[in-house]
């Protein structure tokens, strides 16, 4: 997978077919850690309504930061990322108070 395309599927997750997720896989075995690049497997997964999803789903979580954004990402149809973030700080006080 090439940048252009990473950035394309980042810019607009609901484009991420099944034809990407093996590219997808092919980053995360590259780069484990990548955040981003489990972020968009999973919710490839969940557009296919994969039978993976369930497991891919833990494992993603137990590598990301902030499951609320998480979640935001995967269920939401359109992620406005800067929306999101205020509004879970708003929702969380002792995020709020740092």
């Amino acid at each position: 997978m090439n940048t252009q395309n990473y950035t394309f599927l980042l810019a607009d997750p609901q484009q991420i077919t099944k034809q990407a997720l093996p590219d997808l896989v092919e980053v995360i075995d590259t780069y484990p850690y990548f955040q981003s690049a489990r972020a968009l497997w999973l919710k490839g997964l969940k557009n296919q309504e994969s039978f993976r999803y369930n497991d891919a789903l833990k494992l993603t979580a137990a590598h990301t930061t902030n499951r609320d954004i998480l979640f935001e990402f995967i269920t939401s149809e359109s992620f406005e990322q800067d929306q999101i973030s205020l509004q879970i700080l708003s929702n969380d006080q002792a995020i709020g108070a740092v």
